[in-house]
């Protein structure tokens, strides 16, 4: 251990700057940082537990096992005392900005001031690390409880304060309930254990297991009760079109990414990122300069581990090896799902210290000169990573980044809070968001629309297929990027606003219903009642000018009983002798959401068939998925027929 007298001034002055960064990197703008489906869900759960609800698992993972709920947990404390988006936002922040303290103090113990501040500067403004602390996500909880894990082992192994197994263990439990890409490092704390046998009291080691497992017993409760339900993904798993799987290199590729920060330009997605790495043409090389120094400080622990065991530092420089070198090690023999460069979170900070390190042995055998120019080396290299996030966080304010960095949540909360102001100026009764879906636990869109009007009534429509026409007075956040398909709010409502998104990206819009559904082209004679209490009450039909494609709108109201059943449309164009020549079916507005009074216009695009004479639109409604359909009733309340008989006439060109 490092047995430096007291701290000289420029050390703290050092530090305190260090800390700055850090806290600026991670906590400025929280407004500018992604808000997507997992942030949205996330959240949900952890206001509902700060309400009192308490969680027993997480969000699903990406092959679809529940995750365990400790970053529910976690995310739950900052909400009980602001229960806001950005409360959870600069969490995240606060607590990778702590992990940042925590490596300084580490390193400080065991080599001095000078490894300390070069291997937290390094960490302060690693690219990747200020990038996975931005944004509400689990993962992003990792680096401080890692930094727990293994300040818990140099205190246990290396000083043989065997007591201290508890927080090493405790944290590994919480790390790995987080997210379970921490499972690489149990196999480091065997290794430690084997190694370290002699130091190791093993009561010490059951208390501390036991402690990490109790935590996550209601997980275990959890998947008992519904072990009926939930299934263990078998075999290989393609998320999102990703198909790369473990057992390959690309672990090690990911490992060496996010510890260089290299790639980052991927945040701008595949159409923009050229324009930004126009602005930083150089960022490339400083990825460069920086794994070349991260891998000269992992070659030189491996040196002191092969030239010097036995010594305390020595024995912590082994622990930062394993840690640097398990994770993608373990990944690469892993076989069960694909890899992500954010599995790799949990590495972090282990190269930086071993980087640190390195350059405060060379400074210290160069003599004064040698250690400015290192000096001014380093600050350099941080400075060039500082300019490269500015210029990544401002390009993405302002640029569209399809394929890559989502809306920033700044602008969606924006919309939030004027829509919640126009349901109270306007005393409409809800808030309608339109976009795309309707299922927040399956869809983007009412995912983040869900959390986001969570103290205002609301309910989801997809914009693509139904539009919604409640009895009352209703506001509308309407995504923007609907062209068509939303026209008919936009023609109904009397009031609008546009909210500007980033250059390129379009708007949000905020629309005034007036209650009451706009009426059908064409207005059926009688009424027409199915099995499930709904009726039919109009149509319209609009042919494009090419004559190829046409536009089927079916009106209809809800029943006044909502049902939990899905249901779905179906439309059959026929001719005179009774040929189908078109169909389509989509899905009906979720019979969950129905209210009293609703009318649903639904949107049907279909071809068109160049010879018009004669023909009849079947339309009706089955249920989804047993596919049994839903029958038409006469006035006696007997079915008559599985579908309604439209003479069809373009009504519209």
């Amino acid at each position: 251990m490092n047995r430096e007298g007291g701290s000289r001034w420029w050390e703290w002055a050092a530090l305190a700057g260090i800390l700055l960064v850090t806290a600026v990197l991670r906590l400025a703008y929280p407004g500018l940082t992604e808000f997507k489906a997992d942030e949205a869900r996330l959240l949900a759960l952890a206001l509902d537990m700060a309400d009192g609800r308490f969680a027993l698992r997480g969000i699903s993972s990406s092959v679809g096992f529940p995750n365990f709920p400790m970053s529910v947990w976690l995310y739950a404390i900052p909400l009980l005392v602001w229960p806001h988006v950005y409360a959870a936002t600069l969490f995240t922040g606060l607590l990778n900005s702590l992990a940042v303290g925590a490596g300084y103090w580490l390193v400080r113990r065991y080599w001095g001031a000078g490894a300390a501040i070069a291997a937290s500067l390094l960490f302060a403004v690693s690219p990747w690390a200020v990038i996975f602390s931005r944004k509400i996500w689990a993962q992003n909880l990792l680096p401080l409880f890692v930094m727990g894990w293994a300040i818990g082992a140099a205190l246990a192994f290396v000083e043989k304060r065997p007591r201290w197994l508890w927080l090493h263990l405790l944290c590994l439990g919480v790390a790995v309930q987080i997210h379970l890409a921490a499972m690489a490092l149990i196999p480091a704390t065997l290794l430690f254990l084997l190694v370290f046998r002699r130091r190791v009291v093993w009561r010490h080691v059951v208390v501390g297991g036991g402690l990490a497992l109790a935590t996550a017993v209601p997980f275990l409760l959890y998947l008992w009760q519904n072990r009926a339900q939930i299934r263990l993904p078998v075999g290989e798993t393609a998320v999102g079109g990703e198909t790369a799987m473990g057992g390959s290199l690309d672990a090690l590729r990911y490992a060496a990414l996010i510890s260089r920060g290299a790639e980052i330009h991927s945040l701008a997605g595949p159409d923009a990122f050229q324009d930004f790495l126009a602005r930083v043409p150089w960022l490339g090389a400083v990825a460069w300069v920086a794994g070349l120094l991260l891998l000269a400080g992992l070659g030189w622990f491996a040196w002191l581990v092969w030239r010097h065991w036995g010594r305390p530092t020595t024995d912590v420089a082994f622990i930062v090896l394993v840690w640097a070198l398990l994770p993608p090690l373990f990944f690469t023999l892993w076989r069960g799902t694909p890899v992500f460069i954010h599995y790799f979170i949990a590495l972090l900070p282990a190269p930086y210290i071993a980087a640190g390190v390195f350059l405060a042995r060379l400074a210290a055998a160069r003599g004064a000169i040698g250690k400015a120019a290192i000096g001014a080396g380093l600050a350099g290299l941080a400075l060039t990573q500082v300019w490269a996030l500015a210029a990544l966080l401002a390009f993405l304010a302002q640029t569209a980044t399809p394929g890559g960095f989502g809306t920033p949540l700044g602008m969606q909360l924006a919309t939030a809070v004027r829509a919640k102001m126009w349901l109270t100026e306007t005393g409409a009764a809800e808030i309608l968001a339109v976009g795309r879906g309707e299922r927040p636990d399956l869809d983007e869109f009412p995912a983040v629309w869900d959390v986001l009007l969570r103290d205002a009534p609301h309910r989801f429509v997809d914009g693509r297929q139904s539009a919604l026409f409640p009895a009352e007075a209703a506001v509308v956040v309407l995504d923007g990027t609907l062209a068509a398909e939303a026209d008919l709010y936009r023609e109904t409502a009397v009031s609008a606003e546009s909210i500007p998104l980033r250059p390129g990206e379009g708007t949000l819009e905020i629309l005034q219903l007036p209650g009451g559904a706009p009426p059908p082209d064409v207005a059926l004679d009688e009424v027409v009642l199915l099995a499930n209490w709904v009726n039919f009450l109009g149509y319209g039909l609009a042919v494009d000018e090419e004559g190829e494609t046409a536009v089927w709108q079916l009106h209809w109201r809800t029943a006044d009983t909502p049902d939990p059943a899905d249901y779905h449309i179906f439309n059959h164009l026929q001719n005179a002798a009774g040929q189908r020549l078109a169909q389509t079916d989509a899905a009906a507005f979720a019979p969950w959401q129905w209210q009293p009074g609703d009318v649903v216009v639904s949107r049907f695009v279909l071809s068109w068939p160049q010879d018009v004479a004669g023909l009849l639109m079947r339309s009706g409604m089955y249920r989804y998925p047993s596919l049994e359909p839903v029958l038409l009733l006469d006035v006696a309340g007997n079915p008559y027929a599985d579908a309604l008989e439209i003479p069809t006439l373009p009504v519209s060109p």
